[in-house]
């Protein structure tokens, strides 16, 4: 079992065209000292007053880095250009890849910046005893407190000036001070861009390749996040010297990860859209030895087959109608002669998919005897990856399934967002059956999280096709019941009990527990 994290921050990049700015008026109730340093307005707890010069030296140095990165803006349209050669893409979308290096990389001014330097359990007991801070949440059931700011910087211009820029510092305590603001001020410089581009370089590179390749399941993962990944190391090597590409490297160390090396299920990691996102620590853990060991592969490669294996093994892939996980593996052979699926077996327990799910299966039963929720949750994720399609029934119950143990486990946020984005992935399947099957399944997690408000706009959606949709409709009843319109609520249930027949059935007896509210009430219409 992992331990929990009580305070943690996410940093998230959103598409608009302004950054979020704070509401200051909230911060007034903590009663905080300020000060200027260096052109920024900075409210502070007074504990932390002897360690300001500590946060000057960090800022200065924060700075110096966001000026610098202008300097790898200059040669952009060459960094770019190698990347489409090495792939092989003689025709590519220079628009999109030039919003991508400008949305991770774009070096920007802003007019007024202001610091909040607050310590960790001074926010955490103002927000626990009812009050509010900007982007900050607290969830009681996990007794954990998330500061979340949206990074909006999507289509900002360089040259246009982004004002009243708000960012707050949660401090663990004085000791941790120093430590905290340096790791602070680095989220902020990936999430702003800095003289850094190893993201951007890297989400270039992987973008290009997949528009190139247009893979058709989610089994690619390893390949075009690796390849990206050993491509990024040779254009840092070449535009920014050998220190920065040793830095990006040593990230992917694989000595950090051998304890993982035979849990990774390289060939089964999936693609970003079919994922579960989860805040628990081991998968955390687990993807990054993922990207780590998906490196590893890649650079072997390389070194042994030459750089130009990565264009050619494209070439044999874009030839084929398919071009599924398994296409890759063919090419890759066809191109060195090697068995990757041989090398991939290495990083898992199982040689077959039946075999991993019965593995899994059992430790998912296990961890369900003993309630074990977080287990659970890890091995059904597990099961997930190795269906034959997630597009199926079975993958739709798994992800229904895995988003109401993030609600047990206190994570209804997140598992609200899992549900959100299966409906989306049921939904660009292109099968309506199956998206209205996804929408259906939204409204039974919405009902057993005791929230049926949450599937409103769903229910109206399912409506729309099936205008007698039972559980929609049961929806549309208990928000109307809960907001006390309890005509309307009434109406609804008469109509879902000449509609339902089955005694049984969840929208049967909600129905019938909302006209018992009234003694008067006859029931259904004969």
């Amino acid at each position: 079992m992992t331990t929990k994290r009580l305070f943690c921050i996410a940093l998230m990049l959103v598409s608009t065209c302004k950054l979020f700015a704070a509401d200051t008026n909230a911060w007034e109730q903590l009663n905080l000292s300020s000060t200027s340093i260096t052109g920024a307005t900075v409210y502070y707890e007074k504990l932390f007053e002897p360690k300001l010069p500590i946060f000057e030296r960090e800022y200065k140095k924060f700075l110096v880095e966001k000026e610098s990165g202008k300097a790898i803006n200059t040669q952009k349209d060459q960094i770019i250009a190698d990347i489409n050669q090495i792939l092989g893409i003689s025709k590519p979308d220079t628009e999109k890849q030039d919003k991508i290096w400008t949305e991770l990389l774009g070096a920007f001014s802003i007019e007024k910046t202001t610091f909040y330097i607050v310590k960790q359990g001074t926010i955490k007991n103002l927000l626990h005893a009812g009050g509010q801070l900007p982007n900050f949440t607290y969830d009681k059931a996990s007794d954990n407190v998330t500061y979340n700011p949206e990074f909006k910087i999507a289509g900002i211009s360089k040259d246009v000036p982004i004002k009243d820029f708000e960012f707050s510092f949660p401090i663990a305590s004085d000791r941790t001070f120093e430590k905290d603001v340096s790791q602070i001020f680095q989220i902020l410089q990936v999430a702003l861009g800095g003289s850094k581009p190893y993201l951007t370089i890297h989400e270039v590179v992987e973008t290009s390749l997949l528009m190139r390749a247009k893979p058709t399941d989610p089994y690619w993962r390893w390949f075009s996040d690796g390849f990206a990944n050993a491509i990024t190391i040779e254009i840092l090597k070449k535009y920014t010297g050998t220190e920065d590409a040793k830095e990006f490297a040593e990230a992917y160390d694989v000595n950090k990860y051998k304890k993982l090396e035979k849990e990774i299920n390289l060939r089964y990691w999936m693609g970003l859209i079919f994922c579960i996102k989860t805040p628990l620590e081991y998968e955390s853990e687990l993807r990054m030895a993922r990207y780590t060991y998906a490196t590893y592969e890649a650079q072997r490669l390389i070194e042994k087959h030459g750089f130009d294996c990565v264009r050619k093994i494209l070439d044999k892939v874009c030839t084929k109608k398919s071009r599924t996980g398994q296409d890759i593996l063919q090419a890759i052979k066809q191109v060195t002669g090697e068995d990757m699926q041989q090398h991939l077996n290495h990083y898992q327990t199982f040689k077959t998919r039946k075999e991993g799910m019965a593995e899994y299966t059992g430790l998912f039963n296990a961890a369900s005897d003993k309630k074990d929720y977080e287990q659970m949750l890890i091995n059904l994720l597990r099961m997930l990856e190795l269906q034959d399609s997630q597009l199926s029934p079975t993958g739709l119950r798994y992800y229904k399934e895995a988003a109401l143990l993030l609600f047990k486990l206190g994570h209804e946020e997140a598992g609200d967002e899992a549900m959100h984005n299966c409906v989306g992935l049921f939904k660009n399947s292109g099968m309506p059956s199956a998206h209205n099957a996804a929408m259906e399944t939204f409204i039974i997690y919405a009902f057993n999280t005791k929230n049926a408000k949450k599937a409103e706009k769903i229910a109206e959606e399912l409506l729309n096709i099936m205008p007698d949709h039972l559980l929609s409709l049961t929806v549309q009843m208990v928000v109307h019941a809960e907001a006390k319109r309890l005509t309307e609520a009434k109406q609804i249930a008469k109509r879902i009990l000449n509609l339902d027949k089955n005694e049984q059935s969840i929208a049967y007896k909600t129905a019938s527990y909302v006209l018992a509210t009234d003694p008067n009430q006859q029931g259904p219409d004969k």
